[in-house]
């Protein structure tokens, strides 16, 4: 018969081997692992299910120049494993983290520079909020005030439901838009909710986070 914290502690040690050597972190005790990139992070969640025992992969990204707890890329490379055994969840539990690691590997050569998360995130700014919030960001960011400026202006156009949270988003859009011809100001106004964002997950300040890769090669 399987130990009581068998199921936990495959996993947390499966999750260890692959991703440590990626420079990924535990965050607490929980299931949720992370890796600093700057500006940014990737993180692999081996989500728990409310019915059974196993782990879910959710991967994807968070922005760091947005304090909320959002996650902003989120997608799911495999599906639900469930625990029957040591022996039968070992290998695949092995395998999760190995994709989770295949998965930052290909995240990182997707975003190597500034250049590359903006071209990503004005691509896909299709709907209002998070998307064309981050877009217009990356743009100022990445030296493209015309497109940061025109969509600052659809943040400013938006129509909200009159939610706290969008109204302070609103807010927020629109102090760094005031600062975008001012690059220097800009670059230090977004860096101050960079510093905010890491001190609240506990990481190290960067302050050169956003001096570093801002081109493609």
């Amino acid at each position: 018969m399987a130990k009581a914290d068998d199921h936990s502690s495959l996993i947390a040690n499966a999750a260890k081997a692959a991703l440590r050597p990626l420079g990924f972190v535990r965050r607490g005790r929980s299931r949720f692992w992370f890796a600093d990139q700057g500006f940014w992070i990737i993180f692999a969640e081996f989500q728990p299910s409310g019915w059974s025992k196993g782990s879910y992969l959710n991967m994807g990204v968070k922005w760091l120049w947005q304090s909320r707890p959002t996650l902003d890329i989120s997608y799911r490379p495999v599906d639900f494993i469930p625990f029957e055994s040591k022996e039968q969840f070992s290998p695949l539990i092995a395998h999760m983290a190995d994709v989770a690691a295949q998965e930052a590997l290909k995240l990182r050569a997707q975003f190597k520079s500034l250049a590359d998360v903006s071209q990503y995130l004005i691509a896909h700014a299709t709907s209002d909020c998070w998307p064309v919030y981050h877009a217009a960001i990356a743009a100022g960011l990445a030296g493209d005030a015309e497109t940061s400026n025109r969509l600052f202006e659809r943040m400013e156009a938006w129509s909200t439901y009159g939610y706290d949270w969008e109204l302070e988003l609103k807010s927020e859009s629109a102090a760094f838009a005031a600062l975008l011809y001012s690059p220097q100001r800009f670059r230090s106004a977004v860096l101050a909710v960079i510093d905010r964002t890491r001190f609240t997950m506990k990481m190290a300040p960067d302050p050169h986070c956003l001096e570093i890769n801002q081109s493609s090669g």
